[in-house]
């Protein structure tokens, strides 16, 4: 059992961490309005879809994260392993499908939710919508590394890695910006480049020995066994 001490540091660290998560595209909607109101409104009507895949990788990830920490509890490890890397390779596929299925669909997709709106502004989003495709699978490795971490309640490693990803956008929007004049691509880059960061620290740290997190470790190796034998 958990004490009062270690539930606040956890709730705490989760709070923030989420609020850093979502904090990269309001950060990419409050730089780009000096770029003109076509630019605003379709980075803030992108970053409303977008919005609905952070929250569908995140429900994923805490999904497979509860059935993690059960065996975990249970010490169960060759169920830990087996559960960990089946919710890494669901996250996986299932964001590079989504990923495909946005860069394809996209103007049809930003039509029937927003129907009809001004060519620059459907431009804009564009423009947006398919540099943010491409941060999918990003995000949804990024989820499920930190809900593996989660469950060994190692929540502050995530939290200093979202607010590592925030600095890295919030500079890269300002050169985008005001240095590169990119407009709309200036904020969907760095966005995408933080994401991937996420993305490639968690996987790092879960094969960096010196964390001595021996389970991690497991669970990657039994990925890539998986993914050797799909393709």
């Amino acid at each position: 059992m958990f004490s009062n001490k270690e539930l606040r540091s956890m709730i705490i660290t989760l709070f923030f961490e989420q609020l850093l998560v979502m904090l990269v595209g309001i950060v990419d909607t409050f730089v780009v309005s000096s770029c003109g109101e076509a630019a605003v409104s379709g980075v803030s009507l992108v970053n409303q879809f977008n919005t609905i895949f952070i929250y569908l990788f995140t429900a994923l990830a805490s999904g497979g994260a509860i059935v993690v920490s059960q065996y975990i509890g249970n010490k169960d490890e060759k169920r830990t392993i087996l559960s960990s890397s089946q919710l890494l390779m669901f996250s996986i596929v299932f964001s590079i499908i989504l990923s495909i299925l946005v860069l394809i669909f996209n103007k049809q997709l930003l039509g029937l939710l927003f129907g009809k709106v001004e060519s620059d502004v459907m431009k804009a989003c564009v423009t947006y919508l398919r540099i943010s495709a491409y941060s999918y699978p990003a995000l949804a490795i990024y989820n499920a590394g930190a809900a593996l971490y989660r469950s060994m309640a190692k929540t502050k490693v995530t939290m200093y890695i979202s607010f590592a990803a925030n600095i890295i956008n919030v500079v890269g929007n300002i050169i985008g910006v005001y240095v590169l004049k990119a407009g709309v691509a200036g904020v969907a880059y760095p966005s995408l480049i933080s994401r991937v960061f996420s993305a490639i620290i968690i996987t790092v740290l879960c094969f960096n020995k010196n964390w001595k997190l021996t389970m991690i470790q497991k669970i990657s190796l039994n990925l890539m066994e998986r993914c050797s034998n799909v393709f």
